[in-house]
């Protein structure tokens, strides 16, 4: 009998410290990926405009040369040109994705729209 009372209380103390880690957690999780989308939304768009101008230097660049070297520089132009949309496209979703995981995460923690 003494050890089941022991047990319970170990029992109810855990359960309610999890709670507060849990929400805990929640938050920071939140406060992080607020941070990412900052980050994406200051640093992607720049990246991505240098992406494209260097992928028009390269394409340029590449008409001056004979058949074999306009093509490689052609290739790195599309490469470079498909990483500057790739850029653009997740610095648009990003704000996005971020939002719905942050209210996913707020939804049990009692916070919303932390961003």
């Amino acid at each position: 009998m003494k050890y089941k009372a022991i047990l319970s209380l170990l029992l109810a103390v855990g359960l309610a410290s999890a709670g507060v880690t849990t929400t805990q957690t929640a938050i920071n999780v939140s406060a992080a990926l607020c941070t990412f989308k900052v980050l994406v939304l200051g640093v992607l768009p720049a990246l991505s405009l240098i992406l494209f101008l260097f992928a028009g230097l390269a394409y340029a660049a590449g008409q001056a040369f004979g058949a074999e070297t306009k093509a490689k520089a052609q290739g790195w132009a599309m490469s470079l040109l498909v990483g500057g949309i790739i850029g653009i496209v997740l610095a648009v979703l990003a704000p996005v994705l971020v939002n719905i995981f942050v209210n996913a995460a707020g939804a049990g923690a009692g916070f919303a729209n932390a961003c």
